[in-house]
């Protein structure tokens, strides 16, 4: 038998005693997982189906294990999302920490921003929000306008953001700002940060005419973000 229908084999054994049964039908919005430090469950058995392949390093199968992740190969997590796909597995946590940050921080973050931000993202402790949009500046990144004073440890930011989807419901935000606001539009930009916790972070959801959105204008006067939260490099 080869090492990958053993792993094969494994996983299916696996899958088959720790995926509770309500986990194998469709999934209802309501039921959606994106974690966080407010989560709620409106059924307890995607809390444990998260807690279940969190442990395994399932929820970032291809991540490496030191940072929470499965540190499966290739052809490994091809055979794990077909053995999922065997038993309609709903995803055990979803989000932008998953999809957005987390593989941004892989790629671009240092050290100590993966080991402090990694791990959560795969656990599900943290859910993220994305803090690009503007209201004068969506697709067009030239007209950002929120800006970063660099406070030599700190940077103290001062704008605002639109349509940052879950913001009511995050821990952190990974926000466009301006640092250099001499540099042509295009440039003078970073990339960082933010607890949503800090003094002087607001968040205002944006009510669609069925009463409900996903939807938020978030709001930062005087918000300090330590240095260590920039991510690749300054005006980068």
């Amino acid at each position: 038998m080869s090492s990958l229908e053993a792993f094969r084999q494994d996983t299916r054994a696996w899958l088959d005693a720790n995926c509770p049964p309500s986990m194998r039908t469709p999934m209802p919005p309501t039921e959606m997982v994106g974690g966080g430090r407010r989560a709620r469950y409106a059924n307890p058995e995607s809390k444990l189906w998260l807690e279940r392949m969190a442990g395994k390093g399932w929820t970032a199968p291809m991540w490496p294990a030191e940072f929470g992740g499965g540190g499966l190969t290739r052809e490994q997590n091809a055979v794990l999302q077909e053995e999922l796909r065997r038993i309609r597995a709903r995803p055990a946590l979803t989000g932008m920490g998953l999809s957005m940050i987390g593989p941004a921080l892989l790629e671009f973050g240092n050290d100590d921003q993966k080991q402090e931000h990694l791990p959560k993202i795969a656990s599900g402790e943290i859910w993220w929000c994305q803090g690009y949009s503007e209201p004068g500046a969506g697709s067009d990144l030239a007209s950002l306008q929120t800006r970063a004073v660099d406070q030599g440890d700190h940077f103290i930011v001062n704008g605002s953001k639109i349509w940052t989807s879950g913001a009511d419901q995050a821990d952190w935000m990974f926000c466009l700002v301006r640092t250099d606001p001499a540099a042509p539009k295009h440039d003078g930009i970073s990339f960082v940060l933010c607890d949503m916790t800090t003094p002087g972070v607001t968040v205002k959801p944006i009510r669609l005419i069925s009463g409900q959105s996903p939807f938020c204008e978030t709001f930062l006067d005087n918000v300090r973000v330590e240095k260590r939260n920039l991510v690749y490099g300054l005006n980068k």
